[in-house]
């Protein structure tokens, strides 16, 4: 029974970070015609968001700035280097998070467009690799709820994505297609920095590079156009296109960071289906219970340091990798996770690294 609540929190999670029920989503009337209203952006008086629906515990904003953010503001010594990665280690901290994607436009004149989405979570971000060329940024979300009579459930725990950054990177992992990636020679490496995004299982997503750029108050990195899968948001409701070819901008500011989203959506071989924005906020808080995600992150580093290792090997040591949807009907978070579980009960890794390179050469398939 517990192992059935897990998974299912897990599949709720990565549906919409606070939906325990999908609620105010009918497929039926979730759509609109472009040609049929004026404005785009606000579409909430005339169509229902999708996402999540939930409450959870009250935040508090924290006024206070990082310390990461403190230095990069005040010292007026740093290099362009420093400051760089002290953007990048800004985006750390414990937060509260807002995601809104919204379908702009499509390219045929009766597009439908569908249900802005709309959801948020509290989530703290760990610094997990600290070197002069490289960060690494682990997500953790912790969620509280309240059910309908008020009661409030939870902690409930889950990894989340992983934010990887490497200096002058001359290898690029592009997002082909159909769970295909290839590595390609990054030729305009000069003084930028590559973020690689995993997937809550540590298995890739997209990579992109880009220059920060700090001026008027503000440190913002813009990416070179990345393609990448789509989102769960997305697939789990929509099969007219195959992913999205997009632009992402972060800017760090005192109060937290923002990252925001310019996506094409495009269909096999390359059709051009329609376009969104998407915004991820990231507040800074303070007297939140962040204490379950540092506890499973003690409890599962270890282990999740064998899978990061896994797989650095396989990306690094093949010019494509292919991924299957499914190995033995789970996807490949399933298996993972399970693992880790198991981890927390028996700590022997020489048994577990066994396991997690046996699931791991199962969930890469040859590519055609």
């Amino acid at each position: 029974m517990k192992k059935t609540i897990f998974y299912l929190f897990i599949l709720l999670v990565l549906a919409g970070c606070t939906t325990l029920n999908v609620g105010g989503y009918d497929k039926n009337n979730s759509k609109i015609k472009q040609g049929d209203i004026n404005w785009l952006l606000d579409r909430s008086l005339i169509q229902e968001p999708r996402g999540g629906t939930t409450r959870g515990i009250l935040t508090h904003l924290d006024p206070k700035s990082s310390e990461y953010y403190l230095k990069l503001s005040q010292d007026h010594n740093l290099t362009k280097k420093e400051r760089d990665r002290l953007s990048i280690l800004a985006l750390s901290g414990e937060y509260k998070v807002s995601f809104e994607f919204t379908e702009l436009y499509g390219s045929k004149p009766e597009y439908e467009l569908d249900s802005p989405y709309k959801s948020w979570g509290t989530e703290v971000v760990f610094v997990i690799n600290n070197d002069e060329d490289f960060i690494s940024l682990q997500h953790i979300m912790v969620m509280y709820y309240k059910d309908s009579k008020g009661k409030m459930l939870g902690p409930f725990v889950q990894k989340h994505w992983r934010q990887d950054w490497l200096y002058q990177d001359t290898k690029i992992l592009d997002y082909k297609s159909n769970r295909k990636w290839i590595n390609n020679f990054n030729r305009n490496s000069k003084d930028q920095w590559s973020q690689t995004v995993y997937q809550v299982d540590d298995t890739p997503r997209y990579e992109s590079s880009g220059i920060w750029v700090h001026k008027n108050g503000a440190s913002k990195w813009v990416s070179n156009t990345t393609r990448r899968p789509l989102p769960r948001r997305e697939f789990s409701i929509r099969s007219d296109y195959d992913l999205l070819e997009g632009v992402n901008k972060i800017t760090v500011l005192p109060w937290g960071w923002m990252m925001e989203e310019i996506n094409d959506k495009v269909k096999n071989p390359n059709v051009f289906i329609g376009s969104e924005f998407g915004v991820a906020r990231y507040q800074r808080i303070k007297g939140f219970d962040f204490e379950p995600a540092y506890q499973y992150w003690n409890e599962t580093k270890n282990f999740w340091e064998i899978v990061r290792s896994k797989w650095r090997f396989f990306l690094e040591n093949n010019k494509k990798i292919c991924i299957n949807k499914l190995v033995d009907n789970k996807p490949s978070y399933i298996h993972y996770f399970e693992l880790a579980e198991e981890f927390k009960k028996n700590k022997n890794l020489q048994t577990l690294k066994k396991k997690i390179h046996e699931i791991t050469v199962r969930i890469i398939k040859d590519c055609d």
